[in-house]
This record gives C-alpha cells, structure tokens and sequence, in this order.
C-alpha cells in the first residue's frame, strides 16, 4: 500500500515537473520570438548592432530555425561581420537548405577567418562537381576554388610543422666535428708559451694576403620559414602600450591630460580640458559640473573617466543616467571615446541580472538601478567611479534616488547638473553631502549658517559659502566659453494627404487599433513602430509588413490585412510630401540635409531623388565608415543633398550646410533636438533653418503642435528640453505617453484634449525650468568658473 503511496506521489512530481518543463519551454520561445521581431525592426531601421545583440539572443532561445539564420546571415552581410555570416551558413549548410552556389561563398569565407580544414572537407566535393562543368563561370570557379583549397593544405601544413619541435643535431665525443684549420700545427705538451706577435709594420700590412676565414651554420629550417611567411615581428598593440605606459610614467601630475591623443571624432575646447584637470588635481575626482546648459559636461566626465582609465587608476565605473538618456550616453561613449559598455538599454539586459552587474564598466538608468531587483547587486561592488547625470534629481535627501547614490561605494563621483538649486538651498547640501559628507557640517548647521529665515534661496555668509563650495564645485558660462551660436528658425510644413495616402493611413490605423486589442499590449512594440513608419513613409511600412508575413507566426486574422495594406503601400508610392519635399529643394538652391528614421525611406527617398536629376548623398548605419566619408565629402564638394538616417554624421563635420528637413518627425523631442544639433552647434557661421514636415492630423502635427506652439522647442538652447521634459515624464518616455495617447483616445476630439493638456503640463514645466535657472544665475552667476 505504501509503495503505491509512493509510486502516485512520484507519477505527480513527474507530472507537475513536465508542466512546468513545458511553460519554461513556453515562455523561452517567447522571449526568443520577442527578439528575433526586435532583430527585424532593427534591420528595418539600420540599427545593425542592436539587431545582431538580438538575433544572437534569439539564437539562444529558439529551436534551429532557417529564417532565424538567413536574417543572422543578413545582418553579418550588411554589418560586414564575416565571423556572424560564416556561423549562419554553416548552420543553414547543416539544415541542408543553403543553396549549392553560396556553398563555394561559405568555403572562401571559411579560408578567409582561418579555418583551413572546415574549408577543405566542404570544399573538394564542390571541386569535383565543378570539374565535371563545362560552363565557363564553372570552370574559373574550379580553377580560383582549387588555388583556395591548395593554400589551406599548405597553410596546415605550415601550421603542423610549427607545433613540431625540430631536431636539433648532437655533437658526441665519439663524433667530433671536423677541424676548421687541419694543417695548423698542434701545440705540443709542456712546450712554453709563445711570446706576442709583434706589431705588423703600416708599410707591409698591404701586402700581405687576406686571410680565408671558414664559417659553419646551422639553419632551423621552420622556424626561418615562419618568420618568412608572413607574422609581424611585433605586436602593434603591446608596442602602442609600452609607449602609453612610458609616457604616464613620466606624468608627475595631471597637468597634461594623456587620454586626449587617444580620442576618436571629440573637439575638446580648452574650458572642458581645464575643468577635467581641476577635477583631477586640486578636487581628487569628487566633483559638481554645473556648467550652463549645452557647454558639454558629459564631454568633460567622459575625459575625467578616460584620463583616471589611461592611469589605472579608474577599473570600474558607473555611470547612472535618466532613462531616456542611456541611449544618448552610449552613442557618445562609443562614438568619441571608444566605450564600448554595457548597459540597461541592450536588448540582452535583464534586471536583476547579477552578471550584468559585475561587468567592469556599466551605464545603466538610475531606475533600474534603484529598483527591488538590482539595488543590493549595484551597492554591494565597489566602483571606483561613480557618473550621476541630471543630479538635480538626487535633490531630495528622502528619496530612493539619493539613498542609492548614497550606498554605493565609491572612490570618485562626478554629479552632472545645470540646476543645483530648483527650490531650497538644502537640495544643494544634499548634493554636496553626497561628494563629501561633512563639507558644509551637518544639515542643522548649514541651516543656521547659510539660509535665511523665509526665504530659503537667499543665503547668509555668501563668502564662506563660496568658499566653501568653491572645493567641490565648478560652473562654466557661456560667456567664459566664448561660444556664439547664430539662432536658428524652425518651419513647419503640414501636408494634405491624397485620397490614396489617407485610405492606406486609415486602413493601417484600423489594423493597428486591432492588432493592440487583440493582443493586449503584448505586441506593442511592433505596433508602435508600424505607427512611427506610417509617418516616414509606405516604404518603411512595406518593409515590417514584408517580414510580419515572412514570419508567418501572427494569428491567421491578420494575414489578410496584412496583405491589403501592403498593396495599399504600393499604390502611395509617389507622396504629397515627396512633391513638398522637391518643392523645398529647388527652392532652397543650397546644401540640404534629409533626416528620416527607416533605411526603407531612404531607398524610396533615393529613387525619387535620382528620378528627379537632384544630386545626392547617403549615410545610414549599414555602410562601413571609408563609404561614410565618401558620401560625406561628395556631399561637401559638390552634391545638393544628405539624406541621412539617424546617425545623421555623428563625429563628422557637418557644419558647412545650414538647412535641413525633418523628412520624418521622431516622437522623443531629443532625437529632434538631436538632428539639429549636427549642423546647429559649435562652428555654425550662418542662420539655421529646419523644416519639419507632417501630414494634416497624423500623430506627428499633434507632436509639432505642443512642441512649438505651447513650449518654442526649437527657440531653445541644445540641452534645455531635456530639463523640461524631466519635469513631466517621471517613470514614462515621452514617446510613450504619445502612444498611449493615441491607441486609447475613442475620437478625434478626445485625441485633441488629451494632447491640450499634455501640451498644457510642457508649459508649466517650462515655466518651472525658466524660474530655476534664474535662480541658479542669481545663486551662482560665474563666481564658480575655472
């Protein structure tokens, strides 16, 4: 009886243990198909590196699939990665469904990254297939393939000698070598040692006979080989190293930054450079940057973190930012000081992932960072650099926010802010406690000290407080820059749809006000780039549909309105705003640039453009940096017009052109912001013009609408609408209230109100910014500058 107990209690384990094998099984697939749709909208999107993080993600989750390693193909081809190519046909090759004439592509790739063997067991059967050709391209593919093949058997050949120790001759007693003079008299036994030579006479020394001199040598016949075939006699790397290494250790101080040679596409200007030197040596890397908004106090972290990282003196960062900004971050890491980080934005993270943590170097949101998952991981490892971006919001000694950047151990810490101060000198206290506890004493003691009873902006003691913040503290002017920028205008152009154009907007609205409700959010993603597409043109769209359908995993429900506004795509083709478009270029008869967001604008943009006999320019994420700078100085020296995606030349001098046309409207403001900081910033001699074009009651006139009629984004300095937009965002990107604006809103008008008041809450936040910087101004002024 017992043993049937037991024998039901194990078939119930059992059970309960396959369900729960299956949901796993589930939900892994889940995850797998979520990025693998990640992976297609970053092609679709030219973001190859976002895309290739997620197909490798995909891989990992997924069973073997032929689509999954055609686009893992794809993007190694467009990104130029042959080692991701090579992997995905091998796979494809394994699956036998690569076809017989990317075989002979795969073997020249699999010579070309080192592996010989892979290469000759793939490629002689394919040799003797060819050999049995008559066909001419067949027979030049038979003689390259064999030339191919008889370097790999050489080169593992040479390979295999080299790991051989060769033999090396032994000289015994019982063998002794010959002897190199044999008619040269011996020395006899106990006969005296012969007195010196005497010194040849100068007149004779030239009549004498030179004399032979026999040389014996032994060759190590592979290793002399190895050197000939073709190794660098030294390591380029370590050689730069050693060189890096002798000149910090001739460095006695920090007058002289060593990181800067090292930096990629950065124009540093001297008060950037002066500010990370005083940093370093006179405020032992605990600072406030508190220049003026669009001064670069990223720039100058960025250069504090490299210099104490050229030291080692810096192993570990953190760098902790809005969430909206991360992105921002990563590209100017990436981009200008060859960073390479990981961070919160991947695809790949996942929170309270404890291995992302332990990574050296992390940029992470400080929402992440402070959340139930991840607080202990972030304070539990000792950073030896601490970044906080926006550090007004530490301004709250209450908050989870300051408690995090409190806990976490640090042995430097930079705060970046442009407004200590927004309501109460305490927020400063609070900041300058969490660079160095105990400089302005305790809070009851500053309060009693430095403020003022009724009025808790107006310091008392101003000299001691300046004096005392004057160690931690440093805000650069515009002023003291010297930068003058000339103002820049803004139009917008709202275009009236055809009835072609509104039917495929209307239908593509309809689907996507199913697909939201359908699925329940779960599909938001997608759906929302489908949105932001339609605003960019039927092209882009066409091409997310295009791989919706290839898919073939949505419910069949959709697959009929899938295919009817795909054929609505092809039938708006020639847009109203293609005809503005030309419009504004022929106009202008100057250097334009085009920003849009979706690589299949671009083709579409191109074909309108050539077909029309305007000259142009394209730079998108697909192409390597040597085709870059071609189409950048085509652009410069005799082409009209960029279209750009947008990377929009970011590191490269774009300064020579002054107008632009926001083709597509991003709906994060700082993208916007962005793009017209490639042509409107630092170097800029004439008058900037933008021109912003939108269809009549699309998503993007309501965008425009509050942005420039409620706020003047677009009067603003750079930098300024970030500081308003974190007054009203709070754990939500911008975009995404947008969204949900539009999906929920059950009519037009309701769609209007809910964007008044989004619009209403930007004004306010504006007002509340204008209020913070003149009392920054009043507080502060250039008493705090280098």
């Amino acid at each position: 009886m017992a043993k049937s107990k037991t024998d039901k209690n194990k078939k119930k384990k059992a059970a309960l243990q396959k369900r729960k094998n299956q949901a796993q099984q589930i939900a892994s697939r889940e995850k797998g198909f979520y990025f693998l749709d990640l992976a297609y909208d970053s092609v679709a999107g030219g973001n190859l590196e976002k895309a290739l993080t997620a197909v490798t993600r995909a891989e990992k989750l997924l069973p073997p699939d032929p689509a999954l390693y055609k686009l893992m193909a794809d993007i190694g081809e467009r990104s130029k990665n042959i080692d991701i190519k090579v992997r995905a046909m091998e796979k494809l090759h394994e699956m036998d469904v690569l076809p017989k004439e990317f075989i002979p592509i795969l073997i020249f790739h699999l010579h070309e990254t080192g592996q010989f063997s892979k290469a000759l067991k793939l490629g002689h059967p394919v040799l003797k297939a060819l050999a049995r050709s008559r066909g001419k391209k067949q027979m030049q593919l038979h003689q390259e393939l064999a030339a191919l093949l008889s370097a790999c058997e050489f080169k593992l050949q040479v390979s295999e000698n080299l790991s051989r120790k060769p033999a090396r001759p032994e000289q015994t007693r019982q063998n002794p070598p010959p002897e190199r003079y044999p008619d040269k008299p011996k020395p006899v036994s106990g006969a005296a040692r012969p007195t010196a030579p005497t010194k040849p006479d100068p007149k004779t020394r030239s009549r004498e006979k030179p004399v032979k001199i026999s040389v014996d040598y032994d060759l190590d016949l592979p290793a002399f080989d190895a050197i000939l075939s073709g190794p660098e006699p030294a390591d380029p790397a370590a050689y730069e190293l050693a060189l890096e290494s002798h000149e910090i250790r001739l460095q006695e101080s920090f007058d002289i930054l060593v990181c800067l040679p090292s930096l990629s596409q950065v124009r540093s200007f001297w008060y950037q450079e002066e500010t990370a030197k005083k940093v370093l040596k006179r405020f032992r890397g605990r600072a406030l940057l508190s220049d003026e908004v669009g001064l670069g106090k990223t720039i100058e972290a960025l250069m504090v973190l490299s210099e104490y990282k050229k030291r080692g003196m810096v192993k570990t960062a953190l760098i902790l930012t809005p969430t909206p900004l991360v992105s921002q971050w990563k590209e100017e890491m990436a981009v200008k000081f060859g960073l390479d980080v990981p961070s919160t934005d991947d695809p790949g993270f996942t929170s309270g992932d404890r291995a992302f943590w332990q990574a050296p170097f992390v940029l992470a949101s400080i929402n992440q960072a402070k959340s139930k998952k991840n607080f202990d991981l972030v304070t539990e490892k000792n950073w030896d650099l601490l970044i906080v971006d926006e550090a007004h919001h530490l301004k709250n000694k209450v908050t989870l926010n300051w408690k995090l950047v409190n806990s976490i151990q640090k042995k430097f810490i930079l705060l970046l802010t442009a407004t200590p101060v927004e309501n109460n000198l305490m927020e400063l206290y609070n900041l300058i406690t969490l660079l160095k506890p105990g400089q302005l004493e305790t809070a009851g003691s500053f309060r009693e000290k430095f403020m003022t009873r009724g009025d808790p902006t107006d310091p008392r003691n101003k000299a001691l407080l300046r004096e005392l913040l004057s160690e931690v503290m440093i805000r650069n002017t515009r002023a003291l820059a010297g930068i003058s920028i000339p103002p820049r205008f803004a139009q917008t152009v709202r275009i009236e749809p055809s009835r072609q154009e509104t039917a495929f907007y209307e239908r593509l609205e309809s689907l996507i006000t199913f697909m939201n409700a359908r699925t329940e959010g779960h599909g938001k993603m997608l759906v929302k780039h489908l949105l932001a597409q339609a605003g960019s043109s039927p092209s882009a769209v066409a091409s997310t549909l295009d791989n919706m359908l290839l898919n073939n995993k949505y419910p069949a429900e959709f697959h009929d309105e899938l295919i009817a506004v795909k054929t609505l795509c092809r039938t708006s083709v020639d847009t109203t705003k293609n005809k503005a478009l030309l419009q504004v270029i022929r106009s202008a008869k100057e250097k334009i640039i085009v920003f849009v967001k979706y690589k299949g604008t671009v083709t579409h943009l191109a074909e309108f453009l050539e077909w029309h006999g305007i000259s142009f320019s394209l730079f998108h994420g697909s192409m390597d940096n040597a085709a870059k700078d071609r189409e950048i100085k085509a652009f410069q020296e005799g082409n009209q017009v960029l279209v750009t995606t947008e990377i929009g030349g970011e590191g490269r001098n774009l300064q020579f052109c002054n107008r632009m046309i926001n083709y597509d409207l991003p709906w994060n403001p700082m993208k916007i912001e962005q793009r017209i900081g490639r042509i409107h910033r630092i170097g800029q001699e004439r008058e900037v013009h933008i021109f912003n074009f939108c269809a009549k009651g699309s998503i993007e006139d309501h965008i425009l609408d509050i942005l420039d009629r409620k706020i003047n984004m677009f009067e603003m300095v750079i930098g300024e609408i970030d500081m308003i937009l974190g007054r009203i965002r709070g754990e939500k990107e911008f975009s995404d209230l947008v969204y949900d604006m539009w999906v929920t809103a059950g009519s037009e008008e309701e769609r209007k109100k809910q964007f008044n008041n989004l619009g209403t809450r930007l004004k306010r936040a504006r007002t509340g910014y204008e209020k913070t910087k003149e009392l920054d101004e009043t507080l502060f002024g250039d008493t705090y500058e280098l």
